[in-house]
């Protein structure tokens, strides 16, 4: 817990302020990531099924160069990301409502605070979960076709 003389409003809106920075510019370059690493699965399926047919070369390539996209995006490292930064924004969180808590008085923005906070978690791990199981359902129906 927090020690020495307690935390004014001010010190509390502007120390939560600080982290919500933190919080956006992650989450800027994660969703950036996850929704770049999704587009690349989805335009692979279907660059896969332009070419699944046919004993072309052109078209043996193509369903070559599938084969080698699809091992370098199919990994956990997107759902390794997801739980680090889902980490530290739950860190960041109990930071803040304890940041809260030392604060004397309770500032009257709090009750807007917490429901920024439920918000912004709700929708936070909505799409994560979404774009994480839809590029992996995608991808292991993917790797399934190609063998």
């Amino acid at each position: 817990m927090l020690q020495g003389s307690p935390l004014t409003s001010p010190d509390v809106t502007a120390t939560i302020g600080f982290m919500l920075t933190l919080i956006g510019l992650i989450g800027t370059f994660f969703y950036v990531q996850l929704s770049n690493w999704l587009r690349e699965i989805l335009e692979l399926n279907s660059k896969w099924e332009l070419n699944k047919i046919g004993d072309t070369e052109p078209r043996k390539q193509a369903r070559l160069e599938c084969k080698f996209q699809l091992h370098r995006l199919l990994n956990h490292i997107p759902a390794l990301i997801a739980i680090l930064i889902s980490i530290f924004i739950i860190a960041v969180i109990v930071i803040a409502r304890n940041l809260i808590a030392a604060t004397q008085p309770q500032p009257a923005v709090v009750p807007y605070y917490k429901t920024a906070a439920i918000w912004f978690l709700i929708i936070y791990f909505s799409l994560t979960i979404y774009l994480l199981l839809h590029g992996y359902i995608v991808g292991y129906k993917l790797k399934n076709k190609i063998g």
